[in-house]
């Protein structure tokens, strides 16, 4: 009976921790931080989308083009969330 235990529930608990290990694991939020994102610049009284530019969620300098800072997120005719220059 108890080689029968170990044949079965052996496999089964690496077959359970390997699972459990895998929901466990951290996601690097400094990889999602870096990536490009979507800009909005306030041009005639509402956010108007950008197609190209290189700002990120984080950095050191405000990301602006042509002297007008870019964006993040817009809230009907309101831009928010200032992007940065990485």
């Amino acid at each position: 009976m108890r080689k029968k235990i170990l044949k079965i529930g052996m496999p089964l608990m690496a077959f359970l921790l390997a699972i459990v290990f895998a929901f466990a694991t951290n996601v690097n939020s400094k990889a999602e931080s870096s990536t490009l994102v979507n800009g909005y610049i306030f041009s005639s009284d509402k956010c108007v989308k950008l197609t190209s530019h290189d700002c990120t969620v984080d950095g050191m300098n405000l990301c602006t083009i042509n002297g007008q800072q870019i964006f993040s997120t817009k809230s009907g005719t309101k831009c928010e969330n200032p992007l940065m220059r990485w």
